[in-house]
């Protein structure tokens, strides 16, 4: 009887030692790409991002991006800008690593390279490294860790636009979050239905940023 009980704890303990070194990976994966973002990304791509991004969003060009702007800059530029050359800067980062990696980076850079800014009606959050909730698009579940510990405010029934990449036993968010009034579902469901011959997804990455500030 102790062996069976000392199995199951093995495996348990085990289980949570995967679950953590896949949570970790993914924050690995992701600052690996923050710094190639930020050392070696042209600045004239940068400019011309940053003139796309004011002009979209309404700001002016000598007016100072607010911190939530600036974050929603990044998240945008890092994966959804389109270069001149007509790529993410996404896909520039894993046509340069495909000879350099193992397999196994390259699994996790699939996932990332489908990944969207989408929204999550939040129904439970048990504290502030998780919350739980409703994809309004696809009215799948989701469970969302931060491992910054960023949910602690987070409100029953809010809209919170994420990105996230999956893990074993949820998803994990990568950069910033930002959180709205769940009234903006019904303007998304709107536009989205206007757009029938596009999936949810390719939606998302088109016109995301457009409503996570509203």
């Amino acid at each position: 009887m102790t062996t069976n009980n000392q199995d199951i704890i093995n495996f348990k303990e085990i289980r949570v030692q995967k679950q953590l070194q896949s949570d970790h990976a993914i924050q690995r994966f992701y600052d690996e790409y923050l710094f190639f973002v930020n050392r070696y990304t042209n600045i004239r791509e940068k400019v011309r991002a940053s003139h796309l991004f004011r002009e979209r969003m309404g700001v002016s060009h000598d007016a100072e991006l607010s911190a939530q702007m600036e974050d929603l800059f990044l998240q945008w530029f890092a994966f959804d800008y389109v270069t001149i050359q007509g790529q993410t800067l996404f896909q520039q980062f894993l046509r340069e690593q495909v000879s350099k990696q193992h397999a196994s980076f390259l699994i996790q850079g699939a996932l990332f390279l489908t990944s969207v800014l989408e929204p999550i009606v939040v129904s439970k959050v048990p504290n502030s490294f998780f919350l739980k909730g409703q994809i309004p698009l696809t009215n799948k579940q989701a469970i969302i860790k931060d491992v910054r510990g960023r949910f602690i405010d987070i409100q029953l029934g809010q809209a919170v636009w994420c990105r996230k990449i999956k893990s074993i036993g949820y998803d994990v968010l990568i950069g910033s979050f930002f959180v709205q009034d769940a009234k903006i579902i019904e303007q998304l469901h709107h536009s989205f239905d206007k757009k029938s011959k596009m999936t949810w997804r390719a939606f998302l990455k088109n016109y995301a940023i457009d409503y996570c500030l509203r």
